[in-house]
């Protein structure tokens, strides 16, 4: 798919608590909320921020979030305020990027860097609750300014708490009459150049959906506004509930353009959370079983070939855990989010039902919002619990989760686009590829092509000599003995030694195989060992004799033992078009790097 950023508006319903370990603290739940929705940018309303309290948002954060703010110029803490948060993880905000308020506490406008040298601009909104006279005078402030302030970029975006609904799809009980502010803010729409119908009903012009709920009534009252242009490739439409509590529901939509490069899913990892799974590790043990005998009987018969050897024995191994651990992923779904899950089908359910009225209609909608919203909550507030002690097991040592605390947040270097190297258009120009996987090619054929010689490069039989020539001049020279012990075969004691120090938490190959994988069932190998009545499946085992065939016969073309993925790294200078500006790191699978770990350490 296009790469995106995921825009989402919400109105608060203030504050909330100021220490981040009470569960009323709304801000940690907002910066949980972004990190798992993927959220780049969210829209607050009824914010009540100052800068004091910006500043402890960000500092309890750790810098994650990047907040820009407008409050009630008298009453910061009580009453209004906007803000447009920036989750750093996805989105920097680079040189370029300025906000401006618009009307104090009520409306803020936001350019940031998007993609290449494209800005996004937005605009949060909070319209007056008092009255549709007080919403009719903010929406013409908002038009009289940038009418006014015509070096002002007009918005792509324009979202928040409208406090008005546009079709009488948008209210139980329904009310034939629109309020008068409506045309105040089409009016609006039209100077900024926005669609007249909000992105959520343009794409269900016939479905209801709500995002305010008090007593007995339900209004949609939160939208999002965007252009045409960015409309045609914006997708995701959503209405769904915050993770702590408000009254109003959270809307968000996926922003994308047509020049943006398409993206696939990434490399399948290893979900080592399902290490300690009871069932999968039973799975994994009789799979691993499987190919231990497997591996036996072709030492028995003797009868390997390039197709059927040990290492492809591995190979399949791992490829069938990963299917195993994705197919167990997708049972153990929280039972909280089942049944947050069901609920929110049975709301999308009730407003097609003919034999119910509208009053029941409301009430049962009503009804099950808020057992979404108690149960997102709950669910919260358990991962809260499990993050704090987390950081009480590992926040106070120097672990990886520690500097990780710490570090500088930067996003992903996204390649919008190649030089096509030796070529040219008509006018001399260069000329670029955008199809990702015509880019990725680029990218491979150029590092394939620092691996050839040059043509003026000398012969094999003169380089030959010059290596010859060098080791002439080195006075240190093996034994014997230690030459019969460094071309021998790896022993089982060394691949052991190699996996005991091989790093955790690495990233794994194309395989998704970790080094934890590998040693969780090692360590479940030594354990089974102590009891003579118990199964044993020995991984380790496993990993030898597929060590041993790559040093008997060379690797198996088919076995991708030394498949690796090579990931292109901005230099920070130079043309980003350019593939000489980006370094290579490559990926490789963990039993490859165990093997060559052996060998290192019998060096």
């Amino acid at each position: 798919r296009k790469t995106f950023i995921r825009v989402a508006t919400l109105n608060m319903n203030g504050y909330g608590h100021d220490d981040p370990r009470n569960h009323d603290n709304k801000w940690s739940s907002v910066y949980r909320m972004m990190r798992t929705h993927n959220i780049g940018i969210l829209l607050v309303q009824e914010a009540h921020l100052d800068a004091e309290r910006v500043q402890h948002i960000e500092k309890f954060t750790s810098s994650k979030l990047k907040i820009f703010f407008s409050a009630h110029p008298e009453r910061a803490r009580q009453r209004d305020g906007v803000a447009i948060v920036i989750n750093k993880r996805l989105l920097t905000p680079a040189t370029g990027t300025m906000a401006t308020t618009i009307v104090p506490g009520k409306a803020i406008h936001l350019s940031i860097p998007w993609q290449q040298s494209k800005k996004l601009h937005l605009l949060c909104v909070y319209a007056p609750s008092e009255s549709d006279t007080a919403r009719q005078s903010f929406f013409r402030t908002i038009k009289t300014y940038y009418e006014m302030n015509t070096h002002m970029p007009r918005p792509d975006l324009m979202a928040g708490d409208f406090n008005n609904v546009e079709d009488v799809l948008d209210r139980i009980p329904v009310r034939e009459s629109i309020e008068d502010s409506v045309s105040e803010l089409d009016t609006l729409k039209s100077l900024l150049r926005l669609k007249l119908t909000d992105g959520w009903r343009a794409t269900f012009p016939t479905t209801k959906g709500y995002t305010f709920q008090r007593r007995t009534a339900l209004s949609r009252l939160d939208r999002i506004y965007v252009t045409e242009n960015l409309f045609r490739t914006a997708r995701g439409w959503r209405i769904i509930e915050p993770d702590f509590r408000s009254d109003h529901s959270m809307v968000q939509v996926d922003l994308t353009c047509v020049h943006s490069p398409e993206m696939g899913r990434g490399r399948p990892v290893f979900p080592t959370h399902l290490l300690k799974d009871k069932k999968l590790a039973k799975q994994l043990k009789e799979r691993g079983i499987r190919a231990e005998t497997e591996i036996q009987q072709l030492l028995t018969s003797g009868s390997r070939s390039e197709g059927v050897n040990a290492q492809v024995i591995l190979r399949d191994l791992k490829a069938d855990w990963m299917k195993l651990a994705r197919e167990r992923e997708r049972e153990v779904v929280p039972r909280l989010l089942r049944e947050i899950e069901l609920l929110e089908a049975e709301v999308r359910r009730i407003p097609k039902r003919s034999s119910m009225n509208e009053q029941e209609k409301t009430a049962e909608i009503a009804a099950l919002t808020a057992q979404i919203r108690q149960l997102k909550q709950k669910r919260t507030n358990q991962q809260k619990s499990n993050a704090r002690a987390r950081h009480r097991l590992e926040g106070e040592r120097p672990t990886k989760y520690w500097t990780g605390l710490h570090r500088e947040v930067k996003p992903r270097d996204t390649m919008y686009s190649l030089e096509k190297d030796g070529e040219q258009a008509r006018d001399g120009s260069p000329v670029y590829e955008t199809n990702s996987e015509r880019m990725a090619e680029l990218a491979r054929t150029h590092h394939m092509n620092l691996q050839k010689d040059d043509p003026n490069a000398k012969g094999l039989n003169e380089r030959e000599a010059d290596i010859q020539r060098v080791l002439s001049a080195v006075d240190a020279h093996l034994n014997e003995e230690q030459v019969i012990e460094l071309d021998g075969e790896v022993t089982y004691e060394e691949c052991e030694i190699a996996l005991r120090y091989a790093k955790s938490a690495s990233s794994p190959g194309l395989d998704g195989i970790t080094y934890e994988v590998w040693k969780t069932l090692h360590a479940r190998f030594t354990e089974d060992s102590r009891y003579p009545d118990r199964t044993k499946f020995d991984a380790l085992g496993v990993l030898h004799a597929a060590f041993l065939d790559v040093q008997r016969f060379g690797v198996a073309p088919t076995s991708q033992f030394t498949d690796g993925w090579m990931c292109p790294i901005y230099k920070e200078k130079g043309d980003k078009t350019k593939i000489v500006n980006y370094r290579p790191i490559t990926l490789l699978n963990t039993d490859y790097k165990l093997l060559t770990k052996a060998l290192a350490v019998r060096l």
